[in-house]
């Protein structure tokens, strides 16, 4: 039978390993990140306007130049997909529709970096509650 002080220690190496999963946090623009494939997507939603940053493994920003991605999304009881386009300056991608930034909006992205390349997937829930 494990004794407590065996039990401290198991649970001092797994909770750290716990800590360094990558799950939703803010990005740097003030959207949501999330893993998409061994990317990182930042996804902003503002009312009728999503926009994409992309950034790679280390949170270095990628130019979306070349990037193909489409959204569906879920606001209002209602279901839309959106086509994203890179801005000019390539900086991000960005779709446009008929949705209102809530808490309950979620969207989900499905992305290609390049051409040859696999479609990647991320769900986003980009707007927070207001406390």
């Amino acid at each position: 039978m494990p004794t407590k002080r065996s039990l401290i220690a198991a649970a001092l190496f797994v909770l750290p390993s716990l800590a360094l999963a990558h799950g939703p946090s803010r990005g740097p623009n003030g959207g949501q990140m999330q893993d998409i494939g061994s990317y990182h997507g930042e996804l902003l939603a503002e009312d009728g306007r999503l926009t994409l940053f992309l950034f790679d493994a280390d949170d270095r920003p990628l130019s979306a130049r070349g990037a193909t991605a489409t959204a569906i999304v879920l606001a209002g009881g209602r279901q839309q997909t959106l086509t994203f386009a890179p801005r000019p300056d390539g900086t991000a991608l960005e779709a446009r529709g008929e949705f209102r930034a809530e808490p309950s909006l979620r969207v989900v992205v499905q992305l290609v970096p390049a051409a040859g390349q696999p479609r990647l997937q991320a769900r986003y829930a980009p707007v927070e509650a207001a406390r």
